[in-house]
């Protein structure tokens, strides 16, 4: 055989070096750590889906077609049920705080048989969940999902209150 000093000699490949190239090496390190993010990105993303469409199918929507909200009297005297734990999403003790209200509290007072809301009062009360679940008003440690959460049902009430306005002034309208 030759000997290693021989100008015959092949010259041994190069080792691979493990930190360098191998599964260890920083660029390795690297993309793995980019697929793991990928796929915990992923799993977050699902968790939002299902807690966005609970709300939407439990609370939000008016069945069986489930393509409109429901009343804004009927969404906020029932948001409570839709806070944590509610749809596997932790519970929090910030959300004990809140007192449900009844519809009795923004019926109109007035005629005991109409279940229909006083707007002064319904407006005071969709005026208390807004600041309730206001992002500047939550607690700073809540878990992304019971910000989510917050942000979905904010988002909800603020839509509801908004179609309740404008049917009232186009009602208003028509009755001159």
């Amino acid at each position: 055989p030759p000997s290693v000093h021989s100008k015959n000699a092949m010259p041994s490949p190069p080792q691979p070096d493990a930190t360098f190239n191998g599964p260890g090496s920083p660029i390795n390190k690297k993309y793995a750590q980019a697929a793991t993010d990928v796929r915990t990105e992923e799993q977050e993303q699902a968790v939002m889906t299902n807690i966005k469409r609970n709300i939407l199918i439990h609370w939000a929507l008016m069945p069986p077609q489930l393509n409109m909200l429901k009343p804004i009297d009927q969404l906020i005297t029932t948001i409570h049920k839709c806070f944590p734990p509610a749809f596997n999403v932790q519970s929090h003790v910030y959300f004990n705080k809140w007192t449900p209200l009844t519809q009795g509290e923004i019926a109109l007072s007035n005629n005991v048989m109409s279940n229909s809301p006083d707007e002064e009062k319904l407006k005071k009360a969709v005026k208390k969940i807004r600041f309730f679940l206001h992002p500047d008003k939550l607690p700073k440690d809540l878990q992304p999902e019971q910000e989510f959460m917050c942000k979905m049902l904010w988002d909800v009430t603020s839509d509801a209150w908004e179609d309740f306005r404008k049917q009232k002034e186009e009602l208003d309208w028509i009755r001159g």
